[in-house]
């Protein structure tokens, strides 16, 4: 009787300091800087640091370049797949101008490799992600979080519609 009692407790405890932990990080994330503002600075680290897709690792051009970032880790579900497939398929075929002259670039990008890492605390991600930022001159000078992504996967049509004016957005103002 004494062990089980002890196992209660030690799985209640166990069970009250994730929740813990959980608020304090929903917490510190949402009395952060807001992501429409201008976020970390921007090193050699995220000129490069992507997997897969034919723009990863092009070095950013002078002038304004826009970037659409989908980041996942190495496990990924159906829903994580649809993401990224509706993410690219928004950008590929709403921007092919933009896309062929370099003003905007779709980069995948796993945050579960050691030289990525540094996108989970530069960005908040809490979840795979699609993040779209604005670059000028090499300089990072804006960034949103298209956290919506999640909410709109069962409709290809407001998907779309919500990443090309989320890039849109940015390329508007690049």
């Amino acid at each position: 009787m004494k062990v089980k009692t002890v196992a209660t407790f030690a799985l209640l405890a166990f069970v009250l300091a994730s929740v813990v932990f959980l608020v304090a990080k929903e917490w510190k994330r949402s009395n952060g800087v807001p992501a429409s503002s201008p976020g970390p600075a921007v090193d050699a680290r995220a000129e490069g640091g992507g997997t897969g897709g034919a723009s990863t690792g092009q070095p950013l051009g002078q002038g304004p370049t826009v970037v659409a970032y989908y980041f996942h880790g190495n496990v990924r579900c159906v829903s994580c797949v649809k993401i990224e497939t509706l993410s690219r398929k928004a950008v590929t075929e709403g921007f092919p101008e933009e896309l062929k002259s370099g003003r905007l670039q779709f980069r995948e990008v796993n945050i579960d490799e050691p030289q990525n890492r540094h996108f989970t605390e530069d960005y908040r991600l809490s979840s795979q992600s699609l993040v779209i930022v604005r670059f000028h001159d090499g300089r990072q000078v804006r960034w949103q979080n298209l956290e919506k992504v999640w909410t709109l996967l069962d409709s290809e049509r407001e998907f779309i519609s919500y990443v090309r004016d989320g890039v849109s957005g940015f390329l508007g103002s690049a």
